[in-house]
């Protein structure tokens, strides 16, 4: 039987390395940010900056590409400075921000794939805000973590972002209703993407597929040992959520990609010439002239931030 002493002890001991492990992947997360915009920041300015009208899709990319790199200059300090807690109202609202910033830029985005369907419209937005309501509805009634007092057998002055077994199941119900959503965007991508290459092989669809599957995955890996570190680990621990930062960083960074590849034509088919002229599905002006295939021919055009396909007569 341990003594009072060696209680004591090893519960700090935990502490001190829950803490240190959370503030880790904090740095993994933040460090991938910063470096993937040093990477992109070329690609930004080329094929952004010098060709970008104004437009929903390039007002709501700007906002995702630096509120992503400005919002969390505050969340660094509050891992790694002693700040009071109730900075974890700021971390909650700059998450919720990004994440419905990246939902509304993946409603447009699939929108325009399938041609501006209004019942896919229907879907994409039923999805949204159902999805939204719930997130919003599981933070509301939860306890703050600012109001809970984790009893510590020690002293311990830095920010205390430990969670209740309770409050770690209203976050796993928020970050569940966002993997819904994730996976409801993938598959219809996945759908039109299948349904139309063979009318477009290469180029724009394959780029929207590829990165689609990708952004997937990830965000699909980082949702899920989210959640699982939430149900999985011991009450008041510091690593209920530990992977929350990380996922927030990659569907910044993975968004912002998503955008900037479609802009960049060494990442297209260079069969599809006339279709690489295209500067993106979001906001050229640009019309592409008929394509012809061995059956039909379509006339594709990528115009006000919108994808308009339709059939035309044989060439």
């Amino acid at each position: 039987m341990l003594t009072p002493l060696e209680v004591v002890q090893a519960s700090a001991e935990y502490w001190v390395g829950a803490v240190r492990f959370n503030n880790a992947l904090v740095l993994v997360a933040y460090t991938t940010l910063y470096y993937d915009y040093l990477l992109t920041f070329s690609d930004e300015v080329e094929y952004f900056w010098k060709s970008a009208n104004l437009s929903i899709i390039s007002v709501l990319f700007v906002v995702n590409r630096y509120l992503g790199l400005l919002g969390p200059l505050p969340l660094i300090l509050e891992y790694f400075v002693d700040l009071p807690e109730h900075t974890y109202t700021y971390h909650q609202a700059y998450a919720l921000a990004s994440q419905g910033i990246v939902a509304v830029m993946l409603v447009i985005r699939t929108y325009a794939l399938y041609n501006r369907s209004r019942r896919i419209l229907v879907i994409l937005l039923g999805t949204h805000v159902s999805g939204a309501l719930v997130c919003l509805v599981a933070i509301v009634v939860n306890v703050s973590p600012v109001k809970t007092v984790t009893p510590l057998p020690f002293k311990y002055t830095a920010c205390d972002l430990s969670l209740t077994n309770n409050q770690a199941t209203h976050l796993v119900i928020a970050w569940g209703a966002m993997l819904w959503f994730d996976t409801t965007i993938f598959l219809l991508t996945l759908t039109q993407a299948l349904r139309m290459r063979r009318y477009f092989p290469g180029g724009l669809l394959e780029v929207m597929l590829r990165d689609g599957t990708l952004y997937y995955g990830f965000m699909v890996a980082a949702n899920v040992s989210n959640i699982i570190t939430f149900m999985i680990t011991r009450t008041n621990s510091p690593l209920k959520g530990m992977d929350t930062t990380l996922a927030n960083v990659l569907s910044t960074t993975l968004t912002s990609r998503l955008i900037l590849n479609l802009r960049n034509p060494e990442l297209q088919n260079p069969r599809q010439s006339r279709e690489n002229d295209l500067m993106s599905v979001w906001d050229s002006s640009t019309a592409a002239p008929a394509i012809a295939t061995t059956a039909v021919t379509y006339n594709c055009i990528f115009a006000d931030g919108e994808t308009h396909i339709s059939e035309v007569d044989r060439v």
